[in-house]
């Protein structure tokens, strides 16, 4: 009976499901690892040799889609949802920080061309042990045995998310938080993260089925 608990326990473990995950870049497999970005480049950017983008969103977010949407109005698409995310973080934070902070203002406007958005290709389809939704994930390397929609690195502005791109905008928020932190002459002192880290999944013109989540994203 004991053993029959316990195995029941470890496969509820190891389909739990984690939205959004930090990590340390040394986590990272080493074709995954940014190194120091370069002379005269702000700090925390991944420069074109560290970070192979093969699309730049109309906002000036590189992209790294490893080939997975397949036509033209699919990478159109995606690219204008990811700019989507980041109009909902921008807005938001417009919204908590200090009214007057031209500081924290231009850096915010600034910061879409310092990011990096990887869509990862080592994800799949799994069911979450609570709600039973199928969602693209991929393996957490935060929670060894769990699955993650999204992972950021916590010192360079790199963001890997699933092709759906769920949990991208709260990755978002935490990136340029830091960027604030790291930047900006006076530190924030608006809790950016916990005000804007709900930002919503948003679907764009690109079916994803079977992953029962983008089907509930908001038009």
């Amino acid at each position: 009976m004991r053993r029959a608990s316990a195995a029941v326990l470890a496969l509820a473990i190891s389909n739990a499901l984690v939205t959004c995950e930090p990590t340390q870049s040394t986590d990272y497999p080493p074709n995954d690892t940014g190194a120091p970005a370069e002379v005269g480049k702000r700090p925390l950017e991944l420069s074109p040799t560290e970070f192979a983008a093969d699309l730049v969103t109309p906002g000036g977010i590189r992209v790294k889609t490893n080939g997975q949407y397949k036509t033209e109005a699919a990478r159109k698409a995606a690219a204008l949802a990811i700019d989507r995310y980041w109009n909902e973080v921008r807005i938001c934070t417009a919204g908590v920080e200090r009214p007057g902070d031209t500081d924290v203002r231009d850096l915010t406007e600034e910061f879409p061309a310092h990011l990096a958005v990887e869509i990862a290709n080592n994800w799949k389809v799994v069911e979450g042990p609570a709600t039973h939704r199928t969602m693209q994930a991929f393996p957490s390397i935060a929670r060894p045995g769990s699955w993650s929609t999204a992972r950021r690195q916590e010192d360079a502005l790199y963001i890997v998310v699933v092709p759906e791109l769920s949990g991208l905008g709260p990755q978002m928020a935490n990136e340029l938080n830091l960027w604030l932190m790291t930047n900006a002459n006076v530190p924030p002192t608006a809790d950016l993260v916990g005000a804007c880290a709900s930002v919503a999944c948003v679907r764009f013109n690109y079916n994803n089925a079977p992953s029962q989540a983008w089907n509930e994203c908001k038009e």
